[in-house]
């Protein structure tokens, strides 16, 4: 495990990722991972991730979870975070058929399946990164993956 002060890539997924937009149970978590500082030096998020994001806002609003007048006020902190914080993990061909693989492994759904490909990849192609790519989800199965692929996962 890399020590504490030691610089690490956060991988979201967007479980993750939504704790950034609206509050619920993980948010204050999630921000302090994701800050600089003793936080993430580089928060990482699949190409995925921001249109699945935004389809879960717009559900939220058809499920009363947030106000319809709300709506605009949550997609504009995804659209900052993603311009201003987010690297994006691009939906490769080898990102695809890595989730195909993943997915015979362990008893993943199609997004989990990418969202760990995704991280994979990252990891793959951070080396410059004095540390390590962690993996943040909160979802008990594909944390459990994660963590058997060798992912630390902050808790």
């Amino acid at each position: 495990m890399a020590a504490p002060h030691a610089r690490f890539a956060l991988y979201l997924d967007t479980s993750a990722l939504m704790k950034l937009l609206v509050e619920e149970d993980g948010s204050a978590q999630v921000r302090a991972l994701a800050k600089g500082g003793g936080g993430a030096a580089v928060l990482l998020v699949s190409r995925l991730g921001y249109t699945e994001a935004s389809v879960s806002l717009a559900r939220m609003v058809h499920l009363g979870r947030i106000l319809a007048a709300d709506l605009p006020h949550h997609l504009g902190i995804l659209e900052r975070y993603w311009e201003e914080s987010i690297q994006e993990v691009e939906l490769s061909e080898d990102v695809l058929r890595d989730a195909c693989q993943l997915a015979q492994r362990f008893p993943l759904r199609t997004y989990d399946a990418i969202h760990l490909a995704s991280a994979r990849e990252a990891k793959r192609i951070l080396s410059w990164l004095d540390g390590e790519v962690r993996f943040l989800a909160f979802d008990a199965g594909l944390v459990r993956a994660a963590r058997a692929l060798g992912f630390a996962i902050p808790r």
